[in-house]
């Protein structure tokens, strides 16, 4: 359920959690991916739209810097193994699908 606007966000003055939180997750090579993943697609009609927006512009150069690495065969991958970009693919979803 969307927060009203006089209500306080539950993530810090706008939504910064939201932001620290996925930054902190984004290219780790744990669980950590997988939840974070899960919490970003389940909370993401509650969020700030300034923060979706960081999060979305973050995550596209992220995937343009992951590309260029294994088009380049290096050895760090900015998005993690493969099972970890899988999961931001999932978070990706939500503004490639959703207008």
């Amino acid at each position: 359920m969307k927060r009203k606007k006089e209500e306080p966000s539950p993530w810090g003055f706008g939504d910064l959690m939201v932001t620290a939180a996925f930054r902190y997750c984004c290219g780790r090579k744990t669980y950590i991916v997988g939840t974070c993943a899960d919490w970003l697609i389940e909370q993401w009609p509650n969020f700030d739209n300034n923060a979706k927006a960081i999060i979305q512009r973050d995550l596209e150069e992220e995937f343009k810097r992951d590309d260029q690495a294994r088009a380049a065969g290096e050895s760090y991958l900015p998005l993690g193994h493969d099972c970890d970009r899988q999961e931001w693919e999932r978070v990706r979803l939500l503004w490639k699908v959703t207008p």
